[in-house]
């Protein structure tokens, strides 16, 4: 097999596993942790909030490591924090424990998720990497289709949540020997989705962040990602008090995930050649809206309308974005900056919180997310009337 391919499919491993076990199942474990514990709504959203903070905190991580180590062992480094923290949260006895082990799922999934996959996948297939991309990325999301009902699952058995921990600690460290076999370094001098005006220094793309369009592919991924955390945290406790089931919640959180996937997938052949803007502003329309369906889900077919017109809205989204990056800034620039985005969706990790603090004062959830999803249609404003994206100089 060639040696891309090998690594297109170890870097997609290590995503759809760090993605169907964090932030799209720690949702259903931490609702049976929240029953046995007695922990308020805001306090279990507490987990999200220091989840989400380490993961944006450490972001650029990766790219100080790579130069340093490679790709390859930032990925098993990633996976194995990812263990430890897993270990960890099997030993919960309190509150803090449990905060400590989300930071470590934080920093694992910094390093094992978009920017280092992002930056091998686009270094490894060159002027094919949007639809590279496209794959690596749908892949990762069919991980949060995955996560929540095989999440449950485990729960459910005589082990509940502590063997839930315990299984798939064991299986992130045969994740960390995967990767460490498989993955080798892109060849030197590679220069994927750059043109000679392109920078190839990765911390050259501050000369970009004065750009419109920065700004608003950043506001996209913030508000992305804040509707995504919101969605894993508050949809169990949500839909139970609806009158829905805990399975049905884990179900419909899998359903949107398998959605996304799909969506990703066409999206990516989409944004190959051309201006990924548009696709950006109709998923994050359709994410408001699906926000707002997920709100107000009292019978079966508005459940099942939030599970399409989410699902395809926030993958669609997230795609967009770092196309958008990729194509602007170049290929090692590109990569930096969407770790820059990242760490600015540090912001987004307060929505659990926020959330569960409003359902502590009002009884419901459906303020904050009717809130946030109206608040995306600002930004998909932005993104269908800005400029066109072309690779530029930092000069231009």
């Amino acid at each position: 097999m060639r040696r891309e391919l090998l690594v297109l499919i170890a870097a997609s491993t290590i995503l759809f596993f760090g993605t169907a076990t964090t932030f799209p199942s720690m949702g259903v474990a931490l609702f049976a942790m929240a029953g046995e514990f007695q922990w308020s709504a805001a306090a279990a959203g507490g987990a999200f909030l220091a989840l989400g903070l380490v993961c944006a905190g450490t972001s650029l991580a990766p790219m100080a490591l790579i130069p340093r180590i490679g790709g390859r062992w930032t990925m098993v480094a990633g996976a194995l924090v990812l263990a430890a923290g897993f270990f960890l949260a099997a030993a919960t006895r309190n509150l803090l424990v449990f905060y400590a082990a989300a930071a470590l799922f934080g920093l694992a999934f910094s390093l094992v998720a978009n920017a280092t996959g992002t930056y091998l996948v686009a270094s490894w297939f060159g002027e094919r990497s949007p639809r590279m991309i496209g794959i690596y990325l749908m892949v990762g999301t069919l991980g949060g289709a995955a996560g929540p009902p095989a999440a449950a699952a485990l729960i459910a058995t005589q082990g509940g949540w502590r063997f839930y921990w315990l299984v798939i600690a064991v299986v992130a460290l045969l994740v960390a020997g995967l990767c460490a076999a498989v993955i080798r370094e892109p060849p030197i001098g590679s220069r994927p989705v750059a043109d000679s005006t392109a920078p190839n220094d990765p911390w050259r793309f501050r000369a970009f962040l004065r750009k419109p369009q920065f700004a608003v592919a950043a506001a996209a991924m913030v508000a992305t990602q804040a509707c995504t955390i919101m969605v894993s945290s508050a949809a169990p406790p949500h839909l139970v008090g609806l009158g829905w089931s805990e399975g049905f919640a884990a179900e419909i959180l899998g359903l949107q995930g398998l959605v996304g996937t799909a969506a990703t997938g066409v999206s990516g052949w989409l944004t190959e050649g051309r201006d990924p803007k548009r696709l950006l502003a109709a998923g994050l329309v359709a994410e408001a809206i699906g926000m707002i369906l997920l709100a107000f889900a009292h019978s079966l077919w508005v459940a099942y309308a939030f599970v399409l017109v989410f699902g395809i809205g926030w993958s669609v989204s997230s795609l967009a974005v770092v196309v958008l990056l990729i194509r602007y800034f170049g290929s090692a620039a590109g990569t930096a900056a969407l770790a820059t985005v990242w760490l600015l969706a540090g912001v987004a990790t307060a929505s659990p919180y926020v959330a569960g603090q409003i359902a502590d004062m009002t009884g419901s959830f459906v303020p904050a997310l009717t809130g946030l999803g109206l608040l995306l249609l600002p930004i998909a404003f932005a993104a269908v009337t800005m400029n066109s994206m072309r690779q530029v100089s930092p000069a231009a």
